[in-house]
């Protein structure tokens, strides 16, 4: 198991102030309905959609590939994100109240550091038992799932496409999950990928809006952390497959 380093974890502190903002876009795309219009972004929703998933892939591949992410994509990231905020009319307390409804805080990506060297087991157990689409929880879980779509791929050959859902709220409850208008999910065996399961919240209207697109689907279960009351609940038996990490 590999530590989170103090540079790891200032660089993490560092990083979260725009996590907060692309939670905020987030909550934005659950919150609109079209009015007012916006001439210069014809079709908003689907462009914040496009961006989280951007930079979800960018940030999972120089993981990979160098094991952090470099100051020149965090810059741009922080570019693009100050930019749309702008144009959305997001402000600073609608960051700030984003940050706020995350029902588990001390979250993300930077998690994955500590078991990263396992990626390539769930990987591999994932591509076996035939996943055909990953859909992340956003925020925290986009790059953890992008990270493993991209192992799938590279190293077992076994492409499989990764969304993201983000989730309308009621306090920090999430009460309904968003997709990319006119997404259909690919294949029978749907994986989840979240950081924490410390809750069930997340992951029930994630389930209930994979089951609305598709009765049949048989899905799985992919996170970091997991409560161990959930553990022991039974609530995990509902899943095809639990794929989790050794600490």
């Amino acid at each position: 198991m590999q530590e989170i380093s103090l540079n790891n974890y200032n660089e993490m502190l560092r990083y979260e102030r725009d996590m907060d903002q692309l939670r905020a876009l987030a909550l934005w795309i659950t919150l609109y309905e079209g009015d007012p219009p916006i001439p210069s972004l014809p079709r908003p929703r689907e462009y914040v959609f496009e961006l989280i998933k951007f930079y979800a892939q960018d940030f999972a591949f120089e993981i990979m590939k160098n094991g952090s992410i470099s100051l020149d994509t965090v810059s741009r990231f922080h570019s693009s994100l100050f930019s749309i905020n702008n144009l959305l009319g997001i402000t600073q307390a609608d960051i700030v109240r984003a940050s706020e409804q995350q029902r588990y805080r001390n979250s993300g990506f930077w998690e994955m550091r500590r078991v990263i060297g396992q990626f390539g087991d769930v990987a591999e157990a994932a591509s076996r038992d035939k996943v055909t689409h990953i859909i992340t929880a956003a925020v925290s879980g986009c790059i953890i799932g992008e990270y493993l779509g991209q192992m799938m791929s590279r190293e077992f050959q076994y492409p499989v496409p990764v969304d993201h859902m983000v989730f309308a709220r009621s306090g920090i409850q999430p009460v309904r999950g968003y997709l990319p208008d006119h997404l259909s999910l690919s294949g029978g065996h749907i994986l989840i990928a979240d950081d924490a399961i410390m809750e069930t919240y997340t992951s029930r209207v994630m389930i209930a809006k994979i089951i609305e697109m598709n009765p049949q689907a048989a899905i799985s279960l992919m996170t970091i952390d997991i409560d161990p009351k959930t553990k022991e609940s039974g609530y995990l038996d509902q899943f095809a497959h639990v794929y989790t990490f050794d600490e």
